[in-house]
C-alpha cells in the first residue's frame, strides 16, 4: 500500500506533494514525507481515484469512540412528560411528526428511557385521544342537569368545512364558555344537516334537547333555519311526552292541546341573533362596499402600497391604510380612520404624487369617521368573551345616543333609522325580554319600558323557566324551597275546616308558602329603584342568592345567555393555526381531539391529572426498576 501511494507523490528533497490527479489543483504538501498521512489524504480527498488505484484495499473505517455523557438527576415522571408533549401539540401547534425529528429524538429518548415509555406519532395520538375523552367527561359533569346556552357558527379552512359549537353556562358564580366540538361537515350545510350535527354533538355529552335554553347564531339563513328545526324537534318531543301522559288517564276536555302549547314549546329554545353581526348589518345598511366613497378610498389605499411611495412613508413614520376585509368587523372604519389620523401626511404626499390626492374625499372621510366612530367603539365593547343581553342593549343605546347628537352629519338620519329598526328586531326573543325585565336599569319603579301586558307575559316566561330549572335539579338539591316537616299543631284539624267553610280559602303548606313568596318577589321586580347605566346587574342578583333563590337561579341562566358568537370566531382562528398549510391532511378524529383540548384550556390541568392512574403506573415502574437492579 505504501509503495502504491509513493507512485502518486512528487518528491522535492524532504518535501512531498500530491500528484494522484495531475489535472487537478490539489495543493496538499508535506514538509517531510509521511506515507501514512498521504494514504489518508488520498482516501479522504480523492476517494474515487484512491479506490481505482487500489488505495482503499483492506481499509477499515475506524470505530467512532462513544461520547461520554454525564448522568444528571432531574425531577420528571411520566405524567409531566405526557403533559409537556400534549401541550406542544395542542397549545403550541407542533405537528405529531416533530417527535420523530432527529433533534427531538436526541432530547426525548433519554427521558423516555428514564420514565419507561415510547413516544412517536401513534402513541401521542392515543394520549391525545385519552385526554380529550377526559375533557368530555368533565364537560358532561359540568352540564349535567343544567339549562345551557349554545353558540353556533361555521367556517371553511383549506376546503374543509367546520361547524363550531360552543356552550355557555354558570359555574359557581361565573359564566364559563366551553367548546363542545369543531365538527367537520362533509355534506351541504343545509338546515337539516346542521340540526343533526348539533344534536349528535349534544348526544355525545348526554345533553337532551330539552336542556337547551338558547342558541345564538348569526343572521345566516341556514343557521336560523337550523334553530327553527331544533325548536320543531323539541316541540314534537314534548308533545309526544304529553300524549303519553294523556293516554294514561281520562282527558278532562276535548281541547286541542297541541295547538295551545305549540308556541310555548317552540319558544323553549330561544333564538338569539349575534349582536355584533347585527350591528355590522346596521352599519352596512347605510354604507357598504358598493358606496362610491368606500370604493375610492379602497383604491387609494391599495395604490399607496406601491414601492415608489415607500420612502415617503418610512421618512415620516406613516403607516399604510389597512385594506378592509368582509370577515373583519369594523374594517372600513379602520381604513377611514387611518386616512383621517394621517391627513396632514397624505396632503403633503399629494403635492409630490397627484395620483394620491384625496381633496375630493376628505369630506366623506370626516363625515364617516364622525358618524361611525360610536358604532366602532360599541363593536369593540361587544367583542368581550361574554356580554350579557342587558349590557349589550345598553352599549347599543349609548351608540344611538352619540349618533343622535350629530345633527349636521349626512349619515345621521339613515343610521338612526337602521340602528333603531335592527335593535327592535333583536328584542323579540323571550330571553331578551326576561334579561331586560330583571335589570333595574331598564325595569324599575315608574319605568315605562314595558307595558302592563308585557310585564304579565314576561313574568310567565320567568315562572316557566324556573319550573324547567326545578325539574332538572337532582333530588339532593331538588329545590331552594325549605323542606320543613309539619308538627302536630301545623296539621289541619276540624276547626281549620270549619274556618274554611265559614270564610273560604285553605291553609297553606310549606311548598305553597315558598311558591307564594316566589310569585310575590317576581311581581315586585319592577318596584326596584332605578340604577345608573354602569350598574352591574350580575352582582345585583348574586347578592340576592339567599333572599330571592328562585329568581337568582333564573337570573343566572338568563344573564348567561350570550349576545354574540365571538368565542366561536376565536375558535376558528385557533383552527387556522392547527389546520395549517403543512397539516391539511390531519385525520378528522385527530383534528377534533387536538381542538377539543386546545379550546378547553381551562380544563386541561384536571384532564391530564385524571387521564391515567398515574400512581399505579409509577408504582409498576418502580417495581420494574428494582427488579432490573
Amino acid at each position: 500500500m505504501i509503495d502504491i501511494a509513493a507512485d502518486f507523490v512528487i518528491r522535492d528533497g524532504e518535501k512531498a506533494g500530491c500528484n494522484i490527479d495531475p489535472n487537478g489543483e490539489c495543493s496538499y504538501v508535506q514538509n517531510k514525507y509521511d506515507s501514512g498521512n498521504f494514504i489518508r489524504h488520498f482516501r479522504l480527498r480523492h476517494s474515487e481515484l484512491a479506490n481505482a488505484k487500489g488505495l482503499l484495499k483492506d481499509y477499515v473505517q475506524p470505530e467512532k469512540k462513544p461520547r461520554f455523557v454525564a448522568k444528571r438527576p432531574i425531577a420528571i415522571d411520566l405524567q409531566l412528560l405526557i403533559e409537556a408533549v400534549a401541550k406542544l401539540v395542542t397549545e403550541h401547534g407542533l405537528p405529531l411528526s416533530c417527535f420523530e425529528w432527529d433533534g427531538f429524538r436526541l432530547l426525548l429518548e433519554p427521558i423516555c428511557q428514564a420514565v419507561g415509555c415510547t413516544l412517536n406519532r401513534e402513541t401521542i395520538r392515543e394520549h391525545l385521544r385519552v385526554i380529550s375523552q377526559r375533557v368530555k367527561q368533565i364537560l358532561k359533569d359540568e352540564m349535567k342537569d343544567k339549562l345551557i346556552c349554545l353558540k353556533v357558527d361555521s367556517a371553511s379552512c383549506h376546503n374543509r368545512h367546520i361547524l363550531g359549537i360552543n356552550v355557555q353556562y354558570t359555574l359557581g358564580e361565573k359564566v364559563v364558555v366551553r367548546t363542545l366540538g369543531m365538527v367537520e361537515v362533509k355534506e351541504s350545510q343545509t338546515a337539516a344537516v346542521l340540526k343533526l350535527k348539533i344534536l349528535d354533538t349534544l348526544a355525545e355529552y348526554n345533553v337532551p334537547i330539552g336542556n337547551i335554553f338558547s342558541i345564538t347564531v348569526d343572521n345566516g339563513a341556514n343557521m336560523v333555519a337550523a334553530v327553527k328545526k331544533m325548536r320543531n324537534e323539541l316541540q314534537m318531543t314534548l308533545l309526544e311526552n304529553l300524549e303519553d301522559v294523556d293516554c294514561t288517564g281520562e282527558q278532562e276536555s276535548s281541547r286541542d292541546i297541541p295547538s295551545e302549547l305549540y308556541e310555548e314549546f317552540q319558544e323553549r329554545i330561544n333564538l338569539v341573533r349575534c349582536a355584533v353581526h347585527t350591528l355590522q348589518l346596521a352599519i352596512l345598511d347605510v354604507v357598504n362596499k358598493s358606496h362610491a366613497g368606500v370604493k375610492s378610498l379602497t383604491e387609494l389605499a391599495k395604490k399607496s402600497k406601491n414601492v415608489k411611495y415607500q420612502t415617503n412613508f418610512d421618512h415620516h413614520g406613516a403607516s399604510h391604510p389597512p385594506i378592509w376585509s368582509q370577515t373583519r368587523w369594523g374594517g372600513i372604519f379602520e381604513m377611514v380612520q387611518s386616512f383621517k389620523t394621517q391627513k396632514s401626511f397624505f396632503e403633503q404626499l399629494a403635492t409630490q404624487f397627484p395620483e394620491l390626492d384625496l381633496t375630493d374625499h376628505w369630506n366623506f372621510v370626516d363625515n364617516y369617521y364622525e358618524a361611525f366612530k360610536p358604532l366602532y367603539i360599541c363593536t369593540k365593547k361587544m367583542q368581550a368573551e361574554h356580554v350579557c343581553l342587558p349590557d349589550f342593549y345598553m352599549a347599543w343605546l349609548m351608540a344611538i345616543s352619540e349618533v343622535r347628537k350629530l345633527n349636521e352629519n349626512p349619515f345621521t338620519p339613515e343610521l338612526m333609522n337602521s340602528l333603531t329598526t335592527r335593535l327592535k328586531a333583536l328584542r323579540g326573543s323571550r330571553a331578551f325580554k326576561m334579561a331586560l325585565f330583571i335589570d333595574p336599569r331598564f325595569n324599575y319603579r315608574g319605568s315605562k319600558f314595558f307595558s302592563p301586558e308585557e310585564k304579565m307575559e314576561i313574568q310567565g316566561f320567568i315562572n316557566e323557566t324556573w319550573q324547567r330549572i326545578h325539574q332538572l335539579q337532582t333530588p339532593s338539591s331538588a329545590s331552594h324551597m325549605p323542606n320543613v316537616s309539619l308538627n302536630s299543631s301545623e296539621h289541619n284539624d276540624d276547626f281549620d275546616e270549619y274556618l274554611t267553610e265559614m270564610y273560604g280559602g285553605s291553609v297553606n303548606m310549606d311548598h305553597e308558602l315558598s311558591e307564594t313568596r316566589f310569585l310575590q318577589q317576581l311581581q315586585s321586580i319592577d318596584l326596584e329603584p332605578r340604577q345608573n347605566h354602569n350598574y352591574n346587574v350580575w352582582d345585583h342578583w348574586l347578592r340576592r342568592k339567599t333572599t330571592h333563590p328562585e329568581l337568582h337561579a333564573v337570573s343566572m341562566i338568563v344573564l348567561a345567555t350570550p349576545s354574540n358568537q365571538v368565542s366561536v370566531e376565536r375558535a376558528f382562528s385557533a383552527l387556522g393555526l392547527v389546520l395549517s398549510n403543512f397539516r391539511t391532511q390531519l385525520a378528522e378524529e385527530t383534528l377534533t381531539n387536538i381542538l377539543l383540548v386546545k379550546l378547553n384550556k381551562a380544563l386541561f390541568p384536571q384532564a391530564i391529572s385524571t387521564a391515567y392512574n398515574w400512581k399505579e403506573i409509577e408504582l409498576k415502574d418502580r417495581v420494574k426498576r428494582m427488579a432490573n437492579e
